[in-house]
């Protein structure tokens, strides 16, 4: 099958997927922007760039696969306007949607057209992940519990800037549910029967709360504990129990291990050439993406990215819990 990838958007995430796209040499590579000013980011590895109108772009390039690297607030509407110009295969960044409702015009259009759209969470595809979920299967093991924080430390007060107002309201959405999809999803999404979400504070910024715990357990039936603290220093971090082996990400790029009858923490050696060629998880996510073979598995659905959308919503009070569901 002839592949034929263009990238929507040359920010920082579309230069990332250039670059991871160029090395991966599909049979022609561009990138697309709405002006020209970052027509280097295409051109500096090889692709063409196109500007303008997006639909003059796709008549002229004629996609078979693409990536979706837009601003988080035109991610959905972008996605649609794929979907509605033919394009069957999708990457779209996370969150993909704003609301578990925004999404539901993406689930009606994929499913009257079969395309085939994911989700770019990388995370899932870092060395240090990898290399965890490899131990563990050496040994034998599984997760017997998770704990995780997405704490988000804004050196400004007025939050994440470069953002619209409309995402910065919703940054666990468009920043956070990073880390609380790469802890969770060995073990599964939280059991709205069996979990809790609380929160308290607030940010000028965002107004729905700057400090969220919660816990439960899984749909997996594992226990998870997470806590965030938004005017607080911290870091983003989880940790994985098994019964012999407590593996640490913190930062995620990075795996240490405690072991059984010990305080100390090991760092594991990653096997992270490409995380260290590009930018880390991108390599793999997009040869998934294009390519399929075993790491396909770790490609993230639609369903599962609007799930992840619903929980991030209940956890940070922008809905209810009741309105939870995975």
């Amino acid at each position: 099958m002839t592949v034929r990838c263009l990238v929507i958007g040359a920010g920082k995430m579309g230069s990332a997927h250039l670059q991871a796209l160029a090395a991966l040499e599909p049979d022609a590579l561009a990138g697309w922007a709405p002006s020209g000013r970052r027509r280097d980011a295409a051109e500096s590895v090889g692709a063409e760039f196109f500007h303008g109108l997006l639909c003059a772009a796709l008549d002229a390039f004629q996609p078979t696969h693409v990536v979706v690297a837009s601003p988080v607030e035109t991610l959905t509407p972008i996605s649609l306007q794929l979907i509605a110009s033919g394009v069957r295969r999708l990457l779209v960044e996370k969150p993909l949607a704003l609301s578990g409702a925004d999404g539901k015009d993406l689930e009606a259009a994929v499913r009257a057209t079969g395309t085939q759209l994911h989700v770019g969470f990388n995370r899932r595809f870092y060395s240090s992940i990898r290399t965890a979920q490899r131990l563990i299967s050496d040994e034998g093991e599984e997760i017997e519990s998770v704990a995780f924080e997405f704490n988000e430390v804004m050196p400004d007060p007025a939050g994440p800037l470069g953002h619209a107002p409309a995402v910065r309201e919703r940054w666990l959405l468009a920043n956070s549910l990073h880390v609380i999809d790469s802890a969770l999803f060995p073990v599964g999404h939280p059991d709205p029967v069996r979990s809790s979400f609380a929160r308290g504070g607030s940010l000028a910024w965002h107004p729905a709360g700057s400090v969220f715990v919660g816990s439960g357990v899984t749909t997996g039936g594992k226990p998870f504990a997470y806590h965030a603290n938004w005017a607080a220093p911290g870091r983003w971090g989880f940790e994985w129990m098994t019964p012999s082996t407590r593996y640490v990400f913190r930062p995620l790029e990075k795996l240490a291990v405690m072991r059984r009858g010990s305080f100390n923490l090991e760092e594991v050696p990653p096997d992270d050439e490409l995380d260290r060629r590009f930018k880390p998880g991108v390599y793999l996510q997009n040869r998934a993406f294009l390519f399929g073979g075993e790491q396909a598995a770790c490609l993230v659905s639609l369903e599962h990215a609007l799930s992840l959308v619903r929980l991030g919503e209940a956890m940070a009070g922008y809905v209810g819990q009741q309105n939870y569901r995975p």
